[in-house]
C-alpha cells in the first residue's frame, strides 16, 4: 500500500485550493495525521484494512 505522507498531502491540497481556489491550510494537523494513519491500524497484530 502507497502511504502518503502529511508533507505531500499539504502540497496536494496546496495545488488543489490554488487551481480551484479557497484557502490554503488545514485547520486540524492532528486530525489529518490521525486519518492518515487511520487505514494501518491493527488489533491483535490483525490488520483492519487487507488491501
Amino acid at each position: 500500500m502507497i502511504k502518503f505522507s502529511k508533507e505531500k498531502i499539504l502540497l496536494l491540497h496546496q495545488i488543489i485550493t490554488e487551481a480551484t481556489g479557497g484557502s490554503v491550510g488545514v485547520r486540524d494537523e492532528g486530525l489529518l495525521e490521525s486519518a492518515l494513519e487511520t487505514a494501518y491500524a491493527s488489533f491483535s497484530g490483525q490488520e483492519f484494512y487487507l488491501t
